[in-house]
């Protein structure tokens, strides 16, 4: 039986520069949208309407990505354009987590993040092979996850060394996914055992991690550019965007396109952003 989308809400009004990040807190109560301007909403998700908006500063420094602090639907981390990341508290109550993991274009680095900050390290890339030594180390995407490898698995994308597998318990390399394509996003199922990618070539790639097999494309031109993929209802569909105003959502098994959903912009063309309520909590 087909999967049967409508329009739930509707967010206007707030943001007149590119959108460049969302996130759904961890029970999907809430929406937090970013944008170039440096400007950060939080909306219901329940009635539309926006709850509170901050902004980066005087400078409006771009604002890049957005991570709810689990479990709290209260406290957001931004990452700013500059390097900085933000904090931004909707009440009193301060979220106490064990790890945090930012990257800058080459680097990765692991952060306590309790009453202060405390730097943990850097995470090196992967090897490399004759296939990309010579390439720059960009780092395109992060993902925490439950694998077989470590209760506490951190996925690192790289544009040109494929996907390296942390383990965040013994603080090393648990497992290393070599990708011919270039890796823009990425997704894990809720299970650990799959992986979805959003190659800068021609579309989506299914991935096993237990024996790093591809499980076959789905073809998508994407005209070089880099669009977001997610798992969607327990793994069996993902949702990924397009250089069209159209977001679609395909069938994880056979790779069947199951819905189209239309994204009506007269901002911009590119539809850069998809993201689902249920997230993977740590």
């Amino acid at each position: 039986m087909p999967l049967l989308y409508s329009q739930y809400q509707r967010l206007e009004g707030e943001h007149k520069d590119k959108i460049t990040s969302l996130a759904f807190s961890t029970n999907g109560s809430y929406l937090a949208v970013a944008s170039l301007n440096g400007k950060l909403s939080v909306w219901s998700t329940t009635t539309g309407k926006k709850l509170y908006a901050v902004e980066s500063g005087p400078s409006n420094i771009a604002m890049l990505s957005i991570v709810w602090m689990t479990p709290s639907e209260n406290q957001l981390l931004c990452g700013l354009a500059n390097g900085v990341v933000i904090s931004v508290h909707a009440d009193n109550e301060v979220c106490q987590c064990d790890l945090v993991v930012t990257s800058m274009p080459s680097e990765v680095s692991l952060w306590n993040h309790r009453a202060h900050w405390v730097h943990l390290g850097h995470i090196h890339p992967p090897p490399s092979i004759s296939a990309n030594r010579e390439a720059d180390v960009i780092v395109t995407s992060l993902a925490w996850a439950r694998t077989k490898y470590s209760a506490k698995t951190l996925l690192i994308a790289y544009l040109h060394h494929g996907i390296l597998l942390w383990d965040a318990t013994k603080s090393k390399m648990a497992h290393f996914l070599y990708i011919k394509t270039l890796v823009g996003s990425m997704s894990i199922s809720r299970n650990g055992n799959v992986i979805v990618v959003s190659n800068l070539n021609d579309g989506f790639d299914i991935y096993h991690l237990d024996d790093s097999t591809l499980d076959g494309p789905v073809m998508q031109p994407c005209n070089g550019l880099r669009v977001p993929v997610t798992f969607i209802h327990n793994g069996y569909a993902f949702l990924g965007g397009s250089t069209s105003e159209q977001a679609h959502i395909w069938d994880t098994k056979d790779r069947t396109l199951l819905n189209t959903l239309q994204h009506d912009s007269i901002y911009c063309s590119l539809l850069l952003q998809v993201m689902w309520a249920q997230q993977m909590q740590i």
